[in-house]
């Protein structure tokens, strides 16, 4: 039997990826990982809210293929979060209570978090606001890019700052995707409507978004099947870096 304290050093070889950022941006994937967790059993309790564990496929690789395109544009690191061990384990978008169900799963959940914690902190305290990016996958719409700030709620530090161009104009990061033929909902005509209440925003971006006093701006990505193929994730990927390149040159600087 895998102690915790062996399992504790497993976490970042294994079951999470966790590269340290130099940009007032991070990226998280929590529901793309694959790999068991040695010594925790699958969760079973359905009774639990938003009890889901299926797979969002690719969703953790294109966080890696789009860290990799931010540094390529920007010269300098994202922070990113892979979780590589799979959501039949733990739901790192779920409190601890819905997310884990034994006490393997619940070392592992508290490595992501703290990871998050650690990432939202740092760019806070080096560049007093930023912008946290949830990537997931829908298949409920393949050619469409569902938004969710739970309304607006988790990018309220930009949009009372900036105004309403930070979020839906040309040069926003949502903005700049639209315009780059990514089909985002809702769109940016309407971008006041209500967000799909499917995808309109979880657990992460609750916490570590501008609802938190300690959060930054954060958005759930959820991704159609059109943009997570295996023809179309780089070209995703790229289109997503412009974007964020665009954002942070006006949106990006200290107060």
């Amino acid at each position: 039997m895998i102690t915790l304290a062996l399992l504790t050093l497993l976490v970042d070889d294994e079951l999470i990826t966790i590269q340290k950022g130099e940009l007032p941006i991070v990226i998280s994937a929590p529901h793309g990982g694959r790999r068991a967790i040695p010594d925790c059993p699958l969760r079973i309790d359905t009774s639990r809210p938003q009890f889901v564990t299926v797979l969002d496929t690719s969703s953790d690789q294109l966080a890696e293929e789009t860290a990799r395109e931010v540094e390529k544009a920007l010269g300098k690191k994202p922070w990113l979060i892979i979780a590589r061990f799979s959501r039949k384990y733990v739901d790192a978008n779920r409190s601890e209570q819905n997310g884990t169900e034994s006490d393997a799963g619940r070392a592992v959940y508290r490595r992501y978090h703290q990871a998050l914690e650690e990432a939202v902190g740092e760019v806070r305290k080096q560049f007093q606001h930023g912008l946290l990016l949830d990537f997931h996958a829908q298949g409920a719409d393949s050619k469409t890019v569902f938004r969710g700030t739970n309304n607006l709620a988790s990018v309220k530090t930009t949009l009372d700052h900036f105004g309403d161009e930070s979020i839906n104009g040309p040069e926003s990061f949502l903005g700049k995707l639209e315009s780059q033929g990514i089909t985002i909902y809702p769109p940016r005509a309407q971008f006041r409507d209500k967000e799909n209440k499917s995808f309109n925003g979880g657990f992460i971006t609750q916490t570590y978004g501008a609802t938190s006093k300690r959060g930054i701006d954060a958005i759930q990505l959820e991704f159609g099947a059109s943009f997570r193929s295996k023809l179309t994730l780089s070209g995703t990927a790229q289109k997503i870096a412009i974007a964020l390149q665009s954002h942070s040159a006006r949106y990006f600087v200290k107060r």
